[in-house]
């Protein structure tokens, strides 16, 4: 297939890492390796374009290039990932219609609150319609599958899930034993958690943490935590972390994606509470690498833990219950075990990325042929 692929929110090549990224990263790259042509159709960013009016002349002018790059690449299909009410798709619509070839989205995203607040009705309506015009829509969370099917007929619907390769998270004992000997971490129980340390909500995620450990610590005085990213909370949170646990708490800064599984391998278990998080690629990875997790039970953990099976999910915000579910997983070495075991193998059956792909590549070669 030749496919026109489009992201609005944010182009797949941006510097600037996330989880959102990483999924759409992958979805272009697993299309390539399958032998498909695709094409960027533009990287123009419509992050907010609803509104912010001076910015719409520009859109304009970028609409009328990509309509004829994507002309002269005739693709199958556009694709479209990540359509939702900040970001709505402008282009893939009315481009798919001029040039008569069918429209897909992955990871179409759906919420009538939005329709009621005038800051983001304009980008709700933006978005509505490029559902309602999309040959297919694929859902990658329950909530948003849920939300989709009260606007979308069931034929053109449908549930994946996002996922990563197993093989490259998975658990390294000389890994595990050189990064212990280097931050003097033998002898010790280790918690691992990483994330962007920008200030939102993962620096409030990565403050509760904070205050989670500093309780546990009173009890459990040989533990440490590691937390593995950087931004520009980082200063604030290393202050914090020194007032409340002394040196007990490791900032790593940021660590490339591709050597995380080291640290995974030299934890015991991983916790990052996920306040407002849509799914957290990393509760995918720990797992994947035998680490059961802590978190808070939102929307994003919900999705990717087993609650009491693959770990231990806390109401939104209680920090003394997020700090009882990591002391009850360090101090219970079977039950830690069990669910090491478990989280591996919860990865392997669900969040597979190569086997969910394919069911994706075989609906749009589904949807191409129809169209055709």
């Amino acid at each position: 297939m030749r496919i026109a692929f489009f992201a609005p929110h944010k182009p797949i090549d941006h510097p600037l890492p996330s989880g959102d990224l990483i999924i759409g990263r992958t979805l272009h790259s697993y299309l390539q390796s399958q032998g498909h042509e695709l094409l960027i159709s533009s990287r123009f960013r419509l992050r907010h374009i609803a509104n912010q009016p001076l910015k719409w002349p520009a859109l304009y002018l970028e609409f009328k290039r990509t309509l004829k790059r994507v002309n002269e690449f005739k693709p199958d299909l556009w694709l479209t990932y990540h359509s939702y009410y900040k970001s709505p798709d402008l282009m893939g619509p009315y481009i798919s219609e001029k040039l008569g070839i069918p429209y897909v989205i992955y990871q179409g995203v759906f919420a009538t609150k939005h329709r009621r607040n005038y800051k983001t009705w304009a980008g709700y309506i933006a978005n509505k319609h490029a559902l309602l015009h999309a040959d297919h829509v694929f859902a990658n969370k329950d909530i948003d599958l849920h939300n989709l099917s009260r606007i979308i007929m069931p034929e053109k619907l449908s549930r994946t899930y996002p996922g990563i390769e197993p093989d490259k998270f998975t658990r390294c004992p000389k890994s595990a034993e050189a990064i212990r000997k280097e931050y003097g971490l033998n002898g010790k129980k280790i918690i691992l958690s990483t994330a962007m340390l920008r200030e939102d909500v993962k620096a409030e995620s990565i403050t509760d943490l904070i205050h989670a450990f500093a309780q546990l610590t009173a009890k459990e005085p040989e533990t440490g935590l590691l937390i593995a990213g950087d931004g520009e909370a980082r200063a604030r949170l290393e202050k914090l972390a020194k007032e409340k646990t002394g040196n007990k708490i490791t900032f790593l800064g940021k660590v490339e994606r591709d050597k995380l599984y080291k640290y995974y391998s030299a934890a015991d278990i991983f916790a990052y509470p996920g306040i407002n998080e849509a799914l957290g690629m990393v509760y995918l990875e720990a797992q994947s690498c035998g680490l059961p997790v802590v978190a808070y039970s939102t929307r994003g953990p919900k999705e990717a833990v087993a609650h009491e099976k693959t770990g231990l999910l806390s109401p939104d915000g209680n920090i003394a219950k997020l700090s009882a579910s990591m002391s009850k997983l360090l101090k219970d070495g079977e039950l830690r075990m069990k669910m090491a075991q478990a989280a591996s193998k919860h990865i392997r059956k669900n969040f597979d990325l190569t086997r969910n792909l394919q069911e994706v590549e075989q609906k749009l070669k589904s949807i191409s042929h129809w169209r055709h």
